[in-house]
């Protein structure tokens, strides 16, 4: 097996693996309630995988940038390759925002919520303040994270797709997906209220972002197979 199709290959079904991956762990993750602190508290006490879904969820995603790594290996081009490097920059940075946002809030709800349930009415309001804090700490680099991790390495991916050898379908998709991802990001960083939350976490970044990864993986992984 030549060295191209071998990392076709192992990129494909890392992207495969890694994206339905995150996907489930995402919808067992839910929407948590991040504008209510009390809410939040009891709804992370109704999941005790709470946790563990998080940092799985980190785990997922270096398996999906693993792929995307290979992805900018495969390309032909000079432009299409620089492109694909900033792509990949991009997606390490925001992999790296993402671990530390997704960890904090996973391991601090939990705690949180542990603390609550034991806790008597009179501490009940200041662990509620603390759970807030969280929410509000967290919340930025979500956003930067979702814009970095997501959206300019979709775009760019896409962009760098377009100009080389793959299919112009799936690089014009990366490049509306990623482009909407990254400006509804960094609208909700400026405008919190602009749109629901869940439409840019849930929809776009757990969904529609993870079923592009995942036809990306099955176009590299054929296209593996032909170059064997």
């Amino acid at each position: 097996m030549s060295g191209a199709a071998l990392n076709l290959k192992s990129g494909g079904v890392c992207l495969i693996a890694g994206s339905v991956v995150f996907a489930i762990l995402r919808m067992l993750h839910g929407d948590t309630p991040a504008a209510d602190a009390a809410a939040a508290l009891n709804f992370v006490r109704n999941r005790p995988i709470y946790a563990a879904v998080h940092i799985f969820a980190v785990l997922a995603a270096l398996v999906s940038l693993i792929g995307l790594l290979a992805l900018a290996r495969s390309f032909v081009r000079p432009g299409s390759w620089l492109i694909g490097q900033a792509a990949g920059i991009s997606a390490i940075v925001g992999l790296a925002i993402f671990g530390v946002e997704s960890t904090s809030e996973g391991l601090a709800l939990p705690e949180l919520t542990r603390e609550a349930s034991n806790a008597d009415p009179s501490q009940q309001a200041e662990l509620v303040r603390a759970a807030h804090a969280v929410a509000a700490a967290t919340h930025g680099p979500s956003l930067v994270a979702m814009a970095v991790l997501v959206g300019i390495p979709l775009l760019l991916f896409g962009i760098a797709i377009v100009l080389d050898e793959y299919p112009s379908w799936l690089g014009w998709a990366g490049i509306v997906i990623g482009g909407i991802t990254a400006v509804g990001a960094v609208g909700l960083f400026l405008v919190p209220s602009l749109f629901p939350g869940f439409l840019l976490y849930g929809v776009l970044g757990s969904v529609v972002a993870q079923l592009w990864l995942l036809a990306l993986g099955i176009v590299m992984l054929r296209a593996g197979h032909r170059a064997t």
